[in-house]
């Protein structure tokens, strides 16, 4: 690979991750509604999410939980290397790491 093919790979994954974290930052918001919704019915308001709301807000929450754990291996150097490898493993014992 040369420079300018380097530059472009670079480029095009910094902007796969810019589309993930914009897909999941819009997720974690309708995430925190709903669980301020639900709260805010168990404290005795009129507002309640529903059931299918408050599965998809736990999914959510699971997902933050997995980028969380993602996120320090990303900023190290070599993580193009090593987050394909901990995917590797994940799937051969069965564990998700990657978000949904």
């Amino acid at each position: 690979m040369n420079l300018d093919e380097q530059k472009q790979y670079v480029l095009n994954t910094l902007s796969i991750y810019r589309k993930f974290i914009k897909r999941e930052s819009c997720q974690t918001k309708e995430m925190i509604i709903v669980f301020k919704d639900l709260l805010h019915n168990q404290l005795g308001g009129k507002v309640s999410p529903s059931e299918n709301d408050v599965k998809e807000a736990i999914k959510q929450l699971k997902d933050v939980g997995k980028i969380a754990g993602l996120l320090p291996l990303v900023l190290l150097p070599g993580s193009i290397l090593t987050i394909p490898i901990l995917i590797k493993l994940g799937k051969r014992y069965n564990i998700d790491i990657l978000p949904s």
